[in-house]
């Protein structure tokens, strides 16, 4: 019997197995050929991120490295027709993180939840994530608030209050060491009433640049915010000087104040009921003085209740001087004439009378200026005839001589000690 003899012709054999690969290739790629797929926008999934936070420490994606901009599946048509982008697997574990020349990087795996065994190749537009890695860090930060926007006129804005008065941040030790100031803002354009709302939280740095907050972590991220919106009306204020300067000299009733007038803030109700401010303080006391009084007041004292200034830039101290001058006296002779004897008793006359002088003398005393205007014509008199009638032992005849003091009637700013002391007739009429 004749041996097979299985290593005979071993050139035949290799060249005939090539053959039926090249054949089965040839084949399986007419019916089922190599194609492409490329899909957009594909997320990486970020794994074991624990392993980071748990040492205290916090990351940050940098360049949007987390998203591929496109992701190449290479397969046969027939699988290639079948994927979308919901198949794509994009895994950074970020417990393989490492550090390259100061930075971090973990590398992306690719691939496919369907299929996957007959993907011949994928990639993407990147093949790793970016990190910054830095130690956590957290602070506590006074929260403010503002307003923006214009009132209607005739309203100012009140208190701004918060719930809150301050917040907690906690990331990247360097974003929160930047952080200097916190604080919300409310619109308040065209508002007539008090305002209540929520307002969102605002971080800025140290020149005043907003930080953002995407990578922090903040105790709350807003606050409640209300906004008192008050009523304003100007009203004079009034300073009343008291007291008697030192002898010789007087008041000018001169005041010069600085303001002279004050804007108030409060209810409407209540600024309706308000038409001046009255200053009667002790600081406007003139007695014994012999020049002017330079005095220093806070009006803040002498507002109603509910009520403030309306204007910002005014701190409620008012300045006011009180002009004092010297007195200067003079002599005025009065004629009987301008002294009215009045109520005199029915069926009687009265005269003056008097044996040397139809006029009677006084001195007066004002200011200077006052004083040399003052002219005796300006000087009056009236006495008063049924008082002096009261005590006569003959009720039933009343005439006869009475003594009387003159009633003086002087211009204004004129004093005078004098008293005019006449005799006064009664007749009774025929």
């Amino acid at each position: 019997m004749k041996k097979f003899n299985l290593t005979a012709n071993w050139g035949l054999k290799i060249a005939s197995l090539l053959f039926a690969a090249l054949l089965w290739f040839l084949v399986t790629n007419i019916n089922d050929p190599v194609d492409s797929v490329r899909f957009s926008n594909i997320s990486v999934q970020l794994r074991n991120a624990n392993s980071i936070t748990d040492e205290n420490k916090v990351y940050e994606i940098l360049e949007d490295s987390d998203l591929l901009s496109t992701v190449t599946v290479y397969a046969p048509r027939s699988i290639v027709d079948s994927l979308n982008r919901d198949n794509i697997v994009a895994v950074a574990d970020l417990e393989e993180t490492k550090s390259v020349d100061g930075a971090y990087e973990v590398q992306i795996q690719l691939s496919t939840n369907k299929y996957s065994n007959q993907i011949q190749s994928i990639a993407g537009s990147s093949d790793k994530v970016l990190l910054n890695i830095e130690n956590r860090a957290s602070k506590t930060i006074a929260l403010s608030a503002a307003t923006t926007g214009s009132l209607t006129d005739g309203y100012i804005i009140g208190d701004v209050v918060t719930d809150q008065n301050q917040i907690r941040i906690t990331g990247a030790e360097s974003v929160v060491g930047s952080v200097a100031t916190a604080s919300v803002n409310v619109e308040v354009t065209g508002y007539t009433t008090n305002i209540g709302t929520n307002a969102e939280i605002h971080l800025y740095d140290a020149d005043g640049e907003e930080i953002p907050k995407d990578n922090l972590k903040l105790s709350s991220t807003s606050v409640g915010v209300n906004v008192t919106i008050l009523a304003t009306k100007r009203v004079p204020v009034i300073y009343q000087v008291s007291g008697v300067a030192a002898d010789g000299y007087a008041a000018t009733g001169e005041v010069e104040a600085n303001p002279e007038s004050v804007l108030l803030a409060g209810r409407q109700s209540v600024l309706n009921k308000i038409e001046e401010i009255i200053v009667a303080d002790t600081s406007l006391d003139i007695t014994g003085l012999t020049g002017d009084l330079t005095a220093t007041i806070d009006l803040s004292g002498y507002l109603p209740g509910n009520v403030s200034f309306g204007d910002e830039d005014f701190n409620g101290i008012a300045t006011v001087v009180a002009h004092i001058e010297a007195t200067l006296e003079n002599e005025l002779e009065i004629p009987f004439g301008q002294v009215e004897l009045m109520n005199v008793p029915e069926g009687y006359q009265a005269e003056i009378v008097s044996d040397e002088t139809e006029s009677f003398k006084i001195k007066i005393k004002g200011l200077e200026a006052t004083i040399r205007g003052t002219r005796a014509s300006e000087v009056t008199g009236t006495i008063d005839v049924s008082s002096l009638t009261d005590d006569a032992e003959d009720q039933d005849d009343l005439s006869g001589e009475y003594s009387a003091t003159i009633a003086l009637s002087l211009p204004g700013g004129v004093t005078t000690s004098d008293s005019a002391e006449v005799t006064v007739r009664l007749t009774k009429e025929e």
